[in-house]
């Protein structure tokens, strides 16, 4: 039996000895011109880096890395011609306490930004101009509209007078009055009177912010078309060649928020949302947790190199071939595409764990010799001869891997595939060339390795459990493979962005804050119809769909039931009188005024108390009465008197003009037709050619993937071409699913049949790749145990994967036929050793990622570092089971 294996072996090592002497005779070249080669290297490197810092760009237009040849990108790509201003847009988000407030913030910060059309391609404002100024009570409804007029009948006495006197004084005296009527037997509604004023006296007192919202009290509960929230669609210029390019818009915004005191002291709040603001902080927030993740990656890696080498000159040479290779990988990469995308920006990182598992393999095989007894330069041929060619082997297998990736339709990782495929010949190249240079100039002795014989001790019990019970490893590989094949099944993609993104940040905030709300969600559906008779139709259908909360066109402008509304309209002119119909006011008030119409007031109010008691309006009186009161006490200072009453004056009666002048331009309505429509309105929903597009909202919250799917699935049955921000959510994260499954399955199966090629034994390949597919199953069974879904992030790891374990494999199987440890375990050999340091420099590179607030970065982190710790037990353990002989072999 031992003839047998000894013949096995030296037909191991001719089938891998004519390579080995080519580069064993490659190693005595590099040796013998160290200097030149490594002068010849850094002009290289500084050729490249200098050329890769002027022209290599980074894309971050998510919407070029899926190919345009698919059918929801080409229908996205219709829509964004026929429709450009309503792509790539910035939800300016302005919430205020008051509809009020709302109203004004908003107009008046949407004024100034149209006046930025340096910053600003479009502004737009739904709702904001004068078209739906004048015409916006025949968007109520006529139950709506009657109730407006019941209400303003209820104040119309007392809003007549205040239109006149729009003062504390006014306001005083018409409370005075309108206290006394109720007092006499009068039914009237006070309470909402009683607390917004009595509520705006206490902000006065505390120094804070408020103002009293004349359009609630106006029109009561009638919700019209002016909310508390009002969003304003800015479209930045984008320089998409700037890491961040809407960066100056959305800082100009918030400067003008500050300027205008729209930050949150004054009852208004101002947020930046939307597709451009969501791209602009998730880069800031991937790129501030990278820093700090290369930092701590740079200072780990660094000790487990110098604790796996043993050598601070085999870590610098290491380190330095790592560098120079990534250099001239970048430098390719300008030449070859010209630029990065949010995808393949990660070929750095693939380099790095792949290119340093080569010069882990050569520097401790080298170190290995030099323990061994032999100089420099025979320790450098023999690692050339020994480890050079399973490193060949591994490019030329880990590069094919990752070409398979260039036919597929994720245009993001194609390119990640030329790029980081390259990318391992270039490696290959740099750690046979610069390595071994380095080395020659700083030569290892035997006396700087350190002893180790006490570790070596301690580990040989643990290092042998594999070959000690053989027998259990391979039936434990067996049984927990199948199980983790059961799991399969469940492994889920989580296509939702959203879900990537750090939750803490305002954009992803605000944006998950409006998708709660239908009347608001940014993921709605866009239709675009031929002509007037299929947008009719389509609607109509659209209104049977359960899963659909509105859908809007052009023709959702053109209010219903003029005839009826105008007539509620003209009725409730009539109740207003002439007086308030009409502009003029008395003169401003004067100190003393001001002070006798609150005293007046008090005094009323003190009366009203003393005859009426137990309900809720006495309540508010109640209330109004004490905080006046400590108002009146603090005009006893003179000096201050003046700026308070002004204060209060502002906080009461502050947005009382404007809202007058709002309720006289409604009250003058006319009918509306399609002609009247404003052209900028009209433009966003029909095309000069005569296409309609149909806005269509979700009734569920879609930032649920269930409800998305739903959605998106509901309104096809309707138009199966239609696309908009969810049905490409949904329909990316399917093309992508697909791309990686396509590629995944072509590298492996191109791995395949060139290890069948290259490996004179057929049983070797299986020996290979089986450990490879075994880590990849408790990877996937994992992600379902542990609810760690695929997405667009973490998705990147599987190439990474493969790579290391592909080259992890090679590298046990090459050194196993050709070189095996007289000891008859393999992971006693500089091969286990360089496997286990690699894989932990991954670990260190990687593992630290988990801990990113951008929560697509942590995912890639945590599912890396779980695949790549079940890659070295498979590595490790499962493998030198497999290769050791069964136990009837060695008693034979």
């Amino acid at each position: 039996m031992s003839l047998l294996k000894e013949r096995n072996l030296e037909v191991a090592r001719h089938e891998a000895g004519r390579l080995g002497r080519i580069l064993a005779r490659w190693m005595e070249v590099v040796g013998s011109t160290a200097v030149w080669t490594l002068a010849l290297a850094v002009l290289i490197t500084a050729i490249a880096f200098f050329y890769t810092l002027n022209n290599l760009s980074i894309r971050t237009d998510t919407g070029k890395m899926l190919s345009e040849r698919l059918p929801f990108r080409r229908s996205w790509r219709a829509c964004k011609k026929a429709f450009p201003q309503q792509v790539k847009t910035m939800l300016v988000v302005v919430d205020a306490t008051t509809p009020d407030l709302a109203e004004d913030a908003s107009t008046v910060l949407a004024t100034h930004l149209k006046q930025r059309t340096d910053l600003f391609k479009t502004v737009y404002l739904p709702g904001g101009d004068k078209f739906f100024q004048e015409h916006a009570l025949l968007y109520l409804s006529p139950d709506e509209l009657e109730d407006l007029a019941d209400n303003l009948a209820r104040v119309q006495p007392f809003l007549s007078k205040l239109a006149r006197d729009q003062s504390l004084r006014g306001l005083f005296n018409l409370l005075a009055r309108a206290t006394e009527a109720v007092r006499k037997g009068e039914d009237l509604d006070l309470a909402p009177m009683f607390d917004g004023v009595g509520q705006a006296t206490r902000a006065i007192l505390n120094q804070s912010h408020y103002q009293l919202s004349w359009h609630e009290l106006m029109l009561g509960g009638v919700e019209g078309p002016l909310k508390r929230r009002r969003i304003i669609m800015a479209q930045p210029r984008r320089d998409i060649d700037e890491l961040l390019p809407a960066a100056k818009a959305m800082g100009e915004v918030r400067r003008l928020a500050n300027q205008l005191g729209l930050n949150g002291s004054q009852g208004v709040r101002v947020r930046l949302t939307g597709e451009v603001a969501l791209e602009c902080e998730e880069l800031l927030s991937v790129s501030r947790g990278a820093t700090i993740a290369g930092i701590l990656a740079l200072i780990m890696v660094g000790m487990v190199l110098f604790l796996g080498l043993g050598s601070p000159r085999l870590v610098f040479a290491t380190l330095a071939t790592l560098l120079t290779g990534l250099i001239w990988a970048a430098g390719f990469a300008t030449v070859a595409v010209g630029h990065l995308n949010l995808i393949s920006v990660a070929f750095a990182v693939l380099y790095i764990g792949l290119s340093v598992d080569y010069a882990i393999h050569f520097c401790l095989r080298y170190r290995e010799l030099i323990q061994l007894g032999h100089a420099h330069k025979g320790a450098l041929r023999g690692a050339g001869q020994d480890v050079g060619s399973s490193l060949v082997l591994c490019a030329v297998s880990t590069a094919i891997g990752f070409y398979a990736f260039l036919p597929t339709a994720f245009i993001g990782v194609s390119e990640l595939g030329l790029i980081a495929g390259t990318g391992m010949f270039i490696s290959l190249v740099a750690n046979l060339t610069v390595l071994p240079a380095l080395l020659t100039l700083m030569p290892l002795s035997r006396k700087a390795i350190p002893d180790n014989r006490l570790v070596q001790r301690l580990g040989t019990r643990l290092l042998g459990l594999p070959l000690h019970h053989v027998g259990a490893v391979r039936v434990g590989a067996i049984v927990l493979g199948l199980a983790g094949l059961s799991l399969l099944p469940q492994v889920r993609f989580d296509y939702n962005p959203l879900n990537l993104r750090d939750p803490d940040t305002e954009s992803v905030s605000t944006f998950t804050e409006l998708l709660e709300d239908s009347r608001f969600s940014p993921w709605s559906i866009t239709v675009i119809s031929e002509d007037r008779e299929t947008v009719r139709d389509q609607v109509l259908r659209l209104r049977e769909v359960d899963l659909v909360e509105r859908s809007l066109t052009v023709h959702s402008f053109v209010p219903q039931q003029q005839e009826e509304k105008l007539k509620i309209i003209s009725e409730i002119g009539l109740i207003l009188s002439p007086q308030f119909l009409e502009s003029g006011q008395r003169s401003p008030p004067g100190i003393e005024e001001q002070v006798a119409a609150l005293r007046g007031l008090l005094e009323e109010l003190e009366r009203f108390l003393e005859q009426r008691r137990g309900d809720l309006l006495t309540d508010s009186a109640e209330r109004l009465y004490r905080d006046l009161k400590q108002f009146q006490a603090g005009l006893q200072n003179q000096e201050r008197a003046s700026e308070s009453l002004a204060n209060l004056e502002a906080s009461m009666i502050g947005s009382l003009p404007a809202r007058l002048n709002t309720l006289r331009s409604k009250l003058a309505a006319e009918s509306v037709t399609m002609d009247d429509l404003p052209e900028d309105l009209e433009a966003r929903w029909v095309t000069k050619d005569g296409r309609y597009r149909i806005e269509v909202f979700p009734r569920e919250n879609v930032n649920d993937n269930d409800a998305l799917d739903r959605f998106v699935a509901a309104v096809r049955t309707v138009a199966p071409d239609a696309t908009g921000p969810a049905v490409i959510s949904l329909e990316a994260g399917r093309a992508i699913v697909k791309a990686f499954q396509q590629a995944l399955l072509s590298a492996l199966v191109a791995i395949t049949v060139l290890l069948l090629i290259l490996l004179k034994r057929k049983s070797d390949t299986l020996l290979v790749l089986l450990p490879l597919v075994l880590a990849g199953v408790f990877t996937g069974a994992a992600s379902v145990v542990l609810n760690i879904p695929f997405n667009f992030a973490n998705v990147i790891a599987l190439p990474l994967l493969l790579g290391i374990g592909v080259d992890s494999g090679i590298h046990m199987v090459h050194r196993f036929r050709t070189d095996p440890p007289e000891s008859g375990n393999i992971l006693w050999t500089s091969t286990a050793r360089a496997v286990l340091f690699s894989t932990l420099t991954t670990f260190c590179s990687f593992g630290n990622l988990a801990f990113s607030s951008h929560r697509g970065v942590a995912s890639m982190g945590l599912l890396l570092t779980i695949g790549m710790g079940f890659t070295l037990l498979c590595t490790l353990v499962v493998l030198p089971a497999l290769l050791a002989p069964s136990p009837r072999s060695r008693l034979s």
